[in-house]
């Protein structure tokens, strides 16, 4: 919907300085290229770039209530309308039809205690003049992102990295553990930190207070209050969540702009086009690509499409474009990219925003119904090793621990981080120059997800892992979802993380969502296998599929991989010998995704730090 920047400055005889608020803005215009909005108040400044989806005419932010309450705000309120009536009960006459009026009204009603009340995504900051208070705010799920950084002289907000002007000067700005991190775990968000130094995220559920005294976040929403164990037989269940996922599509279809559907091939996608075609008269627009010399990637897709007579749009893209889209959006994001499938939906958000102005997509789905079987099957293992712990079988549990060394872990957390990580320590640790081997060493000390676990500690290890998924893993790609379709001016929306959806499936047993040696999501198929066609039915889990091999295959491809090895930046971290020994020689278990990731830093390296 928008992007925005601002700053409160703990002085109030202090002025924000006008021209600095502008250019940040502006250099996060591909967010919102329809409108750019500024609110100025001595020591507090808003700028507001705005993507137009509904209320052309009077919805722009920075958008100030009768009262003096200020808001600028990305995202959608999907419960809008249901607000606005029982706001409207209460006595308030409303101006425009936006959502963000909305978000005013509730917040001069219900205080902070409004954030529970929305469905939706979201990051937000509002400044209160009459508490001199400023609120930023984000959804529970981290749809919308939110960056902040703490000065001398206040406190400084942004959707983007791009927000900030020499954030990426010299290579001082670079956080080590969190570019360590990201090669373990393709996030180069983790927690509140960043790859730089002095950038923070805002997490999901929580909110930054600022005052004159400082800034403080405090945790609006907890995962963990929600789980409440429910005992549906199989019928309720099945139809309860049709009606739900029927009643989120429908919620967030609302746009006086045209909205579409990314339509991967997947089951998830072809579910969201099946319902929502049944629901309108008007087929959606559909959209899909692949990689040249991966056109079968295209069938399923065209198979779904086919079957609901979609009006259906097909991209076919070279490894030549893929790598220029790919230095594009890094250098939009300022971010490394965490997935080759970020690319290709960034290509495809171009294309789309020509047709469409929002598209709905199915990420979120393999989060909540257990699409990802690499991980869940080796919770299957987890649960017999602690079951042979239980019953005093160690011939079993060294049987497991020769298979799954992360067994030895001592903890949840750990071994969630052992299945779930790309590079291993001993992996990266013969790469790396001492520097940052130091660095490393202090991280193999570290538990990145104790602290979100703790929430769930009297949850079972099945639910835990779930909730792992939905709350560590997701936030990344929800990530790289807004990053790719932003960067082309497209809003992504994602029926799948609606609250009322996500709150049922949290409540059922692990059961429901992931059955040993089945296929993936059997809940899901289950329901709809009346909407999916056989080459969907039958296709194995996939996103918008970037086939690494063949990428690099490419005459530019092997150009780009030649660069990891080769370039200044890359010989401050590495070992540069040692790291084209391995890449030359290694043909291990996700080699390709470890290659993307080095071939993601150095760009990242290339473009926003050198």
């Amino acid at each position: 919907m928008c992007g925005f920047a601002g700053e409160y400055l703990t002085d109030a005889q202090e002025q924000v300085d006008a021209a600095s608020l502008r250019r940040r803005v502006e250099r996060m215009q591909h967010r919102g290229p329809d409108a750019l909005g500024f609110w100025l108040d001595h020591h507090v400044g808003f700028a507001h770039a705005r993507l137009s989806l509904l209320d052309f005419a009077s919805g722009d932010q920075p958008m100030r209530s009768p009262r003096g309450t200020v808001l600028s705000y990305n995202g959608e309120i999907y419960n809008g309308n249901e607000l606005r009536a029982e706001l409207s009960v209460r006595g308030w006459t409303f101006r425009t039809r936006s959502d963000t009026e909305v978000l005013l009204a509730a917040y001069e009603t219900w205080g902070t205690r409004a954030w529970e009340r929305l469905n939706g995504m979201f990051a937000f900051a509002l400044y209160d003049p009459q508490s001199d208070r400023l609120y930023l705010v984000r959804d529970r799920l981290g749809i919308k992102p939110l960056f902040y950084r703490t000065t001398a002289r206040g406190t400084e907000f942004g959707s983007e990295p791009s927000a900030w002007e020499h954030l990426s000067d010299n290579a001082t700005s670079i956080n080590p553990s969190l570019v360590l991190q990201y090669l373990r775990f393709a996030q180069p968000v983790l927690g509140t930190q960043t790859v730089f130094t002095d950038l923070q995220v805002l997490e999901p559920g929580t909110q930054l207070v600022v005052d004159t005294h400082g800034a403080t976040v405090e945790r609006w929403f907890s995962p963990s209050a929600k789980f409440a164990p429910n005992e549906d037989g199989a019928s309720v269940i099945r139809a309860r969540l049709r009606h739900l996922l029927h009643s989120a599509i429908g919620r967030q279809m609302v746009a006086d702009a045209p909205v579409g559907v990314f339509l991967s091939g997947g089951i998830d996608s072809a579910i969201l086009v099946g319902l929502l075609s049944q629901m309108r008269d008007d087929p959606p627009a559909t959209f899909t690509i692949a990689l040249s010399g991966d056109e079968e990637e295209l069938r399923p897709a065209a198979a779904v499409a086919a079957r609901w007579n979609c009006n259906h749009h097909e991209a076919i893209v070279s490894p030549a474009e893929f790598f220029s889209a790919m230095r594009d959006l890094i250098g939009k994001r300022h971010l490394p990219a965490a997935y080759p499938n970020e690319v290709l939906i960034y290509l495809l958000a171009q294309r789309a925003s020509s047709e469409v102005k929002a598209v709905l997509t199915g990420e979120g789905a393999d989060e909540l119904f257990g699409g990802y079987t690499r991980i869940l099957s080796t919770l299957d293992i987890y649960m017999k090793a602690q079951d042979a712990a239980k019953k005093g079988d160690p011939m079993m549990l060294d049987l497991l621990r020769m298979e799954y060394p992360q067994l030895d872990s001592g903890s949840d957390s750990r071994f969630f981080a052992g299945i779930y990580s790309w590079f291993q320590y001993s992996e990266l640790d013969g790469l790396l120059k001492d520097k940052w081997r130091e660095a490393l060493r202090q991280l193999d000390h570290s538990d990145p997800f104790a602290d979100m676990l703790k929430e769930f500690h009297a949850i079972s290890p099945g639910n835990r892992f779930h909730w792992l998924l939905e709350y560590a893993h997701l936030p990344n790609l929800l990530a790289r979802l807004d990053g790719a379709t932003m960067g082309a001016s497209l809003e992504g929306r994602v029926p799948y993380t609606d609250t009322n959806l996500v709150d049922y499936v949290t409540s059922l047993q692990p059961e429901w969502k992931y059955a040993p040696h089945c296929p993936d999501k059997p809940l899901l198929r289950g329901m709809f296998d009346d909407f999916l066609p056989r080459e969907v039915a039958e296709r194995p889990k996939r996103a918008f599929n970037a086939s690494l091999d063949k990428l690099f295959q490419s005459s530019e491809g092997c150009v780009e991989i030649g660069k990891v090895c080769s370039t200044d930046a890359m010989s401050e971290i590495f070992n540069l010998s040692a790291l084209r020994a391995w890449m030359n020689g290694n043909r291990s278990a996700g080699f390709g995704q470890k290659c993307w990731l080095l071939l993601s830093l150095n760009m990242w390296l290339n473009r926003n730090i050198l």
